[in-house]
């Protein structure tokens, strides 16, 4: 039997590949992300997905459309599935990101996950071609402005107090099959975020730039984050932490 390779194990990323195709209007529009002061958690990798006309989403529950009601025609839509290993509450967590480009890919809006739901934004924060969000301390739901977290604050507080890794292995629908949820992998995660709890400073000073090297088309994050939650729970077992 041939050695299994560190990228396969998922300890590593798989190696960028040039002839990805997507990657450099990947790269040029791929969000920028300001977290809070005392985030102990940041992204690890980004599935891409591009859209030229219509389509379902493969990462989120969603149609992408490029003509919506009361908005600009778009030419391309690009989807950015942003994953963290951890969210305070469970071992793992899948953000998104929508940029929507005109025929000379300028940026028209961009939409954002919230906790499950899909919200758009006209009024865009941007760094050059970069569409930039707030991330949620500790659970990683994007906003176009931090205000909204400061309403959040007092459940938010009580919740990493009381509730941190409560939520064990999380398995969404997409790896149901990939991902089996038992009691002994909930145990793990909850023991690993309960010594991580933190009150956040609500200072977004963090910036996370998305490059190149953590980007990837979406089917290729897909095949490798079963990979991940398998060498991130064996890590927990062998008292390594993750």
């Amino acid at each position: 039997m041939g050695r299994v390779s560190r990228a396969e194990t998922g300890a590593h990323l798989p190696s960028v590949r040039q002839e990805w195709p997507g990657l450099d209007l990947a790269e040029r529009y791929a969000p920028h992300l300001l977290l809070d002061q005392k985030e102990p958690f940041l992204p690890v990798a980004v599935g891409y997905t591009i859209f030229e006309r219509d389509g379902y989403s493969p990462s989120f529950p969603r149609c992408i459309g490029l003509a919506p009601v009361g908005r600009p025609l778009a030419a391309k839509a690009i989807e950015y599935a942003i994953w963290w290993d951890w969210d305070i509450g469970h071992l793992y967590e899948l953000e998104h990101v929508w940029v929507y480009l005109d025929e000379g890919e300028k940026v028209l809006y961009s939409e954002f996950s919230w906790h499950g739901g899909c919200f758009g934004t006209r009024d865009l924060l941007l760094d050059g071609t970069h569409v930039v969000f707030y991330s949620e301390p500790g659970k990683h739901a994007l906003s176009p402005s931090p205000e909204v977290f400061e309403i959040q604050r007092p459940h938010n507080e009580r919740h990493y107090q009381e509730r941190a890794g409560a939520a064990g292995l999380m398995v969404t629908p997409i790896f149901e099959g990939a991902l089996e949820k038992t009691p002994e992998k909930d145990a793990l995660a909850e023991a690993y975020l309960k010594a991580r709890v933190f009150l956040p400073s609500y200072e977004f000073t963090q910036r996370f730039v998305i490059s190149r090297d953590i980007l990837l088309p979406w089917p290729e994050l897909k095949r490798w984050i079963p990979q991940r939650v398998a060498w991130l729970l064996e890590q927990l077992r062998q008292g390594a932490g993750a």
